[in-house]
């Protein structure tokens, strides 16, 4: 099993397959595995960053006035979607494939 020192990866931005930003990992999930914890998902975007700071009710207000909350959502990105052993953190599949947030 990989290591992953999370902190590292906290506020990265995510690539699409095409090299554009997605967005920053805000938030990480993971699951308890025997000993370990084991990542099940990545949160990116402005939603994410609202959930990190338990804004997310309110955040969507405010993104909504801003007309910012169709447009930058957010995605939860799972595990295997991701390539995290590069300098770069890269989609492995279309962004249409990710689930939203909010």
């Amino acid at each position: 099993m990989d290591e992953i020192n999370i902190e590292l990866l906290v506020g990265r931005a995510v690539l699409s397959r095409e090299g554009k930003t997605i967005g920053h990992i805000e938030e990480v999930r993971a699951e308890q595995e025997g000993p370990d914890l084991v990542i099940t998902e990545f949160h990116v975007g402005l939603y994410a960053a609202m959930e990190r700071m338990s804004a997310s009710p309110i955040g969507a207000e405010v993104l909504g006035l801003f007309r910012l909350r169709r447009r930058h959502r957010g995605y939860r990105i799972r595990w295997n979607q991701i390539e995290l052993g590069k300098s770069e953190l890269k989609l492995l599949c279309d962004e249409k494939e990710l689930a939203p947030l909010g």
